[in-house]
C-alpha cells in the first residue's frame, strides 16, 4: 500500500514541475477512434459532387473492368463498378496505421478489429467507392515496397469484404510503396507505413 502511494506521489510530483501538467500519452486505441469518427463523417455526410470532365479514366492495380476513352465514370458505387476514376477525382482522406506482420501482406489481430469496424461504416453508405491505398516507408528496395504496399492495400480489400457487407467492386486497392511520405516526417520513418481509406464525393 505505502510502495503505491509513493508511486501516485511521485507521478503527481513529476506532473506538477515548473507547474506544467501532463496529459496522458494518446494510445494506438485513440487513434483508431479517432479514425472510425472521421471516417463515419466522410461516409455518411453529404459532398459536393465532383466536377465532370471527360477525361481518360484510370485503371488501379490490374482490374480488368477498363471505361472507354474520353467517357467520364461515375464516382459513386451505385450500380457501376468503381475500378475506373479519373485522376483527379475528389475524395476524403483518413488513414489508419494498419498493422501486417514483417516483410508481408498479413493483417495482425489487433488491426483486424479495426478493420471489421471500418468495414461496418462503409457499409452503411452503398453508394460511395472507396479507394484503399497502402503506403510503406522508404527503407528498403523501392520497387519491392512498391509490390508490399499494393499486396497490403489488396489484402485489406480482401479482409473487408470477407468480413463485412461490402460489395467488392466498391472498393479499390492501390499500391502506393514509399512515393508519397507523410508531410515534415522523414521518408524513412516508421508513421508512414500506413492504409488511406479515400471516400470519393458523391
Amino acid at each position: 500500500m505505502k510502495a503505491n502511494l509513493k508511486r501516485v506521489a511521485a507521478v503527481a510530483l513529476v506532473s506538477l514541475v515548473n507547474g506544467v501538467s501532463f496529459a496522458p500519452l494518446a494510445t494506438a486505441a485513440d487513434d483508431d477512434a479517432s479514425g472510425l469518427e472521421e471516417l463515419r463523417r466522410a461516409m455518411t455526410e453529404p459532398s459536393e459532387a465532383p466536377k465532370k470532365k471527360r477525361t481518360r479514366a484510370i485503371v488501379f492495380d490490374g482490374d480488368a473492368a477498363q471505361a472507354q476513352p474520353g467517357a467520364a465514370p461515375a464516382a459513386s458505387g451505385g450500380g457501376a463498378d468503381c475500378a475506373a476514376l479519373p485522376p483527379d477525382v475528389r475524395a476524403t482522406a483518413v488513414q489508419f496505421p494498419i498493422q501486417f506482420r514483417p516483410g508481408s501482406a498479413v493483417i495482425t489481430p489487433g488491426s483486424g478489429n479495426t478493420l471489421t469496424e471500418i468495414g461496418k461504416i462503409l457499409a452503411l453508405t452503398p453508394d460511395r467507392c472507396v479507394i484503399v491505398e497502402g503506403h510503406t516507408d522508404a527503407e528498403g528496395n523501392p520497387e519491392k515496397n512498391m509490390a508490399l504496399s499494393r499486396e497490403r492495400a489488396n489484402a485489406v480489400v480482401k479482409f473487408i469484404v470477407d468480413k463485412g457487407s461490402v460489395e467488392r467492386k466498391r472498393l479499390v486497392p492501390v499500391g502506393k510503396g514509399s512515393t508519397d511520405p507523410l508531410r515534415d516526417l522523414d521518408p524513412r520513418d516508421a508513421k508512414n507505413r500506413r492504409v488511406v481509406f479515400k471516400v470519393v464525393a458523391g
